[in-house]
């Protein structure tokens, strides 16, 4: 196996793209007038409903290969609703309405943002199908509202090929696969509007890369005050592949830390994958040599409850099945996982010869074979079976229809196997190795919707649209690191907390140094939480005013507070009558003075005693406030030196 930490991204021909999901705000769901609002308590919900789903030919009278495997797992998909949030277009009981405009705009301001040269002059609705059961009509409403847009990543233009809105799915209740094939989903989500911004995959050369890219959207989508906040608003699907090998999304990639140890695992496989297909070709082996006969050996086991188990020979492929071809999982889990998800037979309930072996791969795996074959039964079943030296066989266990059509799809994996790698799409698991999810879709899934005709967008629309677009992201940090030396750490707190636009306010309109602003907006207030003080964004207005008016100065601000803690005053005005003059000591005054000199131009400070004495004489009071006298004041220069006292006196 390769070594995933040893990796030479552009020798081993490395490509990635990005599909980023995320929920747009709106007051309405997009082809329906339900709020877009999930529903927590499931006491709730008013009624439920169940369904089966069937393929439909495409536009070109072909079945979707996706489709006829989605259509295999034979799912009944239960789903709840609530009438607050749902309604008979939901259902699919009711044609949709007319797709909300103010998403529209929304949409076509995103794709502004992204740079994008070609947007929509007209919104052609399409239909996008889905067999999973996620959506009630079996398909997604879909429409692009920008194409050849572009973000910078590391000096260099990643290409953003389209910007869709479309509509949500519902949301998933049970996540683990049974053998009933039952799936339930809540209707809440559905409908709620949705974009989606793919990038091109040719870009993208290893994954710091990737992540930057999709930092870069996520930014766009903070900036923009389009995407909802919360958590499950945004999902990410990578797809990546390999010189040699295939295209394969991987689904659900929430976490960017878990970019780098996914792209280097998916990595390993594809390439373990491309080197069973040079040894399966190099031992002579044809897709004919592997044929769909199964045989009962439920007798060497003797199982209870109706359970069957069956085998099939694999010639001259001893040795593959036990290939690793990802950490702690080897060739024959890669393929009983996807048997799993078709049939529903547990893969704990499939077995392959190579695990005979000693410290098998799999034994290390999550899910070793439960099945009780020992060195006895193997005997038995190497016997029965007729196996030639260099044979390989797998073990099924379960209902006699399942368990048969568990060996089929083996089979036709293993057939699949000559050919390399696959085009799936694959779900990301906890320790960053993937599984089968279904057949990746193919364009004969998506046609135009017949429900919905096409809408207009005029040329007004897309200049008001424009209007709406603020500094793009790489801009407003550029601007902030040449003013203030801020750091992309710095500038992604303030897209992410939404506080640029106070940012500016502070420093442009009320004079405010922006590292101190910024102390302000992002580190005072998560300090300030930390010791049980909620800081509201009024009080930190309230905070800037005193401190541009010169009521206080930023070195007051924690003893304020401290008032503000103890005494559970909410308005920062009347804390600050409440600071006492003599809060701070005289030493710290001193010291505080000190450092408001240096800040003046120490050259005419060494020359100009007038100006020494005037600008000391300022500063002390600006610490100690108008109230403070000429004994408090002498007190304080008496630190500063005998030169500044008696001009500070004179004064």
């Amino acid at each position: 196996m390769l070594d995933p930490n040893k990796i030479n991204f552009e020798k081993i021909g490395f490509q990635a793209g990005i599909e980023v999901h995320h929920q747009i705000r709106s007051e309405r769901k997009l082809f329906c007038h339900c709020p877009p609002i999930l529903e927590d308590n499931p006491e709730n919900y008013d009624y439920s409903f169940y369904r089966y789903f069937r393929p439909v030919l495409g536009e070109m009278g072909d079945f979707d290969p996706g489709m006829l495997v989605e259509f295999e797992k034979g799912y009944k998909v239960i789903y709840n609703a609530c009438e607050r949030n749902t309604c008979t277009y939901e259902m699919d009981e009711t044609p949709p309405f007319h797709p909300d405009m103010e998403t529209i705009k929304k949409g076509i301001v995103l794709a502004i943002y992204f740079n994008c040269s070609a947007l929509a002059d007209e919104i052609v609705v399409n239909r996008k199908q889905y067999l999973d059961g996620s959506i009630t009509t079996g398909f997604q409403r879909t429409f692009i509202v920008g194409r050849d847009g572009w973000v910078p990543v590391n000096s260099k233009k990643v290409r953003i090929t389209n910007v869709h809105i479309e509509e949500d799915a519902a949301r998933r209740v049970n996540w683990q696969e049974t053998a009933s094939r039952t799936v339930c989903f809540n209707l809440d989500r559905l409908g709620i509007p949705l974009t989606e911004v793919i990038s091109d995959h040719r870009d993208i050369g290893n994954p710091k890369e990737l992540e930057e890219l999709a930092k870069q959207i996520g930014r766009i989508l903070r900036i923009s005050r389009i995407g909802r906040r919360g958590i499950g608003v945004v999902r990410q699907d990578i797809n990546l592949s390999i010189k040699g090998g295939n295209r394969v999304e991987v689904k659900g990639v929430q976490d960017l830390r878990m970019f780098d140890v996914l792209c280097r695992r998916e990595i390993v496989r594809q390439n373990s994958l491309i080197e069973i297909s040079r040894e399966l070709t190099r031992r002579g082996l044809e897709k004919e040599d592997f044929t769909h006969t199964y045989i009962d050996i439920s007798h060497i086991f003797k199982p209870q409850n109706g359970i069957k188990v069956f085998a099939s020979i694999f010639p001259r492929m001893k040795g593959l099945f036990g290939v690793e071809v990802q950490p702690n999982k080897d060739f024959g889990l890669e393929i009983f996982e996807k048997s799993m998800l078709i049939t529903g037979i547990p893969r704990e309930d499939h077995f392959h010869s190579d695990e005979l072996e000693k410290d098998p791969v799999r034994r290390h795996s999550a899910y070793p074979s439960r099945l009780p074959i020992d060195q006895e039964k193997a005997k038995a079943i190497w016997s029965l079976l007729k196996l030639e030296k260099n044979d390989a066989f797998v073990v099924v266990s379960g209902p006699e229809k399942q368990a048969l059509h568990s060996l089929k799809k083996i089979v036709e994996r293993v057939k699949t196997a000559l050919d390399g790698v696959p085009q799936e799409t694959r779900r990301l698991l906890q320790d960053g190795n993937t599984e089968f999810l279904r057949v990746i879709h193919g364009k004969e899934r998506i046609y135009p919707d017949t429900d919905t005709p096409p809408i207009v967008i005029s040329n007004d629309l897309t200049q008001e649209c424009r209007k709406q677009v603020f500094k793009r992201p790489w801009e407003i940090y550029n601007e902030l690191h040449d003013k203030y030396r801020f750091t992309q750490y710095q500038v992604d707190f303030l897209i992410r907390d939404e506080k640029l636009e106070k940012l500016y306010e502070y420093t442009q309109n009320l004079g405010l140094n922006g590292n101190l602003a910024y102390k302000l907006l992002i580190e005072l207030p998560r300090r300030k939480r930390r010791e049980g003080l909620q800081l509201k964004q009024e009080q930190i207005d309230e905070l800037v005013k005193l401190i541009s008016t010169k009521a206080i100065v930023p070195e007051q601000i924690e003893t304020l507070l401290d008032i503000v803690l103890k005494e559970k005053v909410i308005s920062i005005y009347e804390s600050a009558r409440k600071l006492p003059h003599s809060s701070l000591s005289t030493s710290e005054i001193g010291k505080l003075v000190e450092r408001r000199l240096a800040e003046f131009e120490m050259d005419r400070m060494r020359t100009d005693r007038s100006y020494r004495r005037f600008v000391t004489a300022k500063i002390v009071g600006a610490v100690l406030g108008e109230s403070g006298n000429l004994l408090q004041k002498e007190r304080v220069i008496k630190e500063i030196g005998k030169q500044t006292k008696s001009e500070a006196t004179k004064y």
